[in-house]
């Protein structure tokens, strides 16, 4: 077959292609049957069905964002200040103690023994003293005498309260109430000075620090109230309030040190805790809000849907903060526009709606 008939096939189907486009609704086999045309306008789909909530004002806290460290309040290793052998050991592990409870007792038997002597030699030293005093009245004695015995009477006292004061430091006893540790030590184990025999938290209260860039020392004061978390506690919002900012700057992080304090009466909080930190520091009284449920996020930008004239709108918007399921609207949107919260998956920018219900913002979270 030679190209002239091939180029005459080529356009004799296309001329039948064309035909058979022109004409299809006249084609029993392609337009619907008998040659009449076929109505190829689509059915149009129903409403979709939405709920909607109304854009509100509200009162808006703003906050600061920090990460915190659990302290507490009173901190101490139980250590010795003298050499000696453990003769007792009067505390367990975990604890709770008070304020002077004994808690270690060195060998001090020797100390006594000192004690006992020097209250003897002390003992007479009164004796000789007051006897003294009796001659010098009737003359019988020097005054130089008196004065001698004197002086070593109070020696003798001052040895007395030296040797009190040495057996004292075999006592250990808690410094502040509070709860004890590990026990380190045991019963007849030779302890130096430094050695750690246990701890002591007091954990009635936790300190809580943490940084804040210096941007926000205007925005921080003491009294302020804070919110803490931890993820031992995930549904447990620990509350606190602002003690002491720091007075200085840290000259490398540009950050002041704030420290807070949160009552912990049950004992949840342990010193050394990772704790995230929210700082109130003012209160927006009219925010404009809606609920977070109506924002879609997009390539373009965080956008809702607005229901205008029973249609569905595409509105972009502006977000600033977000607070237990509610997102600050910036811009794009007023008071009173009702945004699609519930059926967004269908919706289309420009179909109509059909609104089941609507809610407060409030319940929309």
């Amino acid at each position: 077959m030679n190209k002239t008939a091939q180029l005459a096939i080529i356009v004799v189907i296309a001329a039948l292609s064309y035909g058979v486009w022109h004409y299809q609704d006249q084609l029993p086999f392609i337009g619907g049957g008998n040659g009449e045309a076929q109505d190829t306008k689509k059915p149009q789909r129903p409403p979709q069905n939405v709920i909607v909530s109304a854009v509100m004002n509200m009162a808006l806290p703003r906050t600061i964002t920090a990460i915190g460290t659990a302290k507490a309040n009173e901190s101490v290793v139980i250590t010795s200040k003298v050499s000696g052998k453990i003769s007792n050991l009067d505390f367990g592990e975990g604890q709770k103690v008070k304020v002077g409870k004994l808690l270690v007792q060195l060998d001090d038997t020797e100390l006594r023994a000192n004690l006992t002597e020097s209250e003897a030699a002390r003992d007479n030293a009164q004796k000789l003293y007051d006897r003294a005093l009796k001659l010098y009245a009737t003359r019988n004695v020097a005054k130089a005498q008196v004065d001698l015995l004197l002086s070593e009477l109070q020696a003798s006292e001052a040895a007395v309260s030296a040797n009190k004061a040495r057996i004292s430091d075999y006592r250990i006893v808690a410094p502040f109430s509070g709860v004890l540790g590990f026990r380190e030590v045991s019963v007849g184990s030779l302890v130096q000075p430094g050695d750690v025999i246990t701890t002591l938290d007091d954990m009635d209260t936790i300190k809580v620090d943490f940084d804040l860039p210096e941007s926000y020392i205007a925005d921080a004061s003491p009294g302020q109230k804070f919110s803490a978390k931890n993820v031992a506690y995930r549904d447990r919002v620990f509350e606190g309030v602002v003690n002491t900012i720091s007075t200085r700057v840290n000259e490398s992080t540009r950050t002041v040190r704030v420290r807070g304090a949160v009552p912990n009466d049950k004992g949840l909080l342990k010193p050394g805790m990772f704790l995230s930190v929210e700082l109130q520091v003012s209160v927006d009284e009219d925010a404009l809000v809606v609920s977070e449920e109506a924002i879609t996020l997009t390539i373009s930008g965080p956008i809702v849907y607005r229901v205008v004239d029973g249609k569905a709108v595409r509105t972009p918007v502006e977000i600033g903060r977000r607070i237990r399921g509610f997102a600050e609207i910036l811009n794009g949107l007023d008071e009173g526009n009702e945004v699609i919260v519930e059926g967004l998956q269908k919706v289309k920018d420009g179909a109509p709606v059909q609104t089941s219900a609507s809610i407060k913002t409030s319940e929309a979270s």
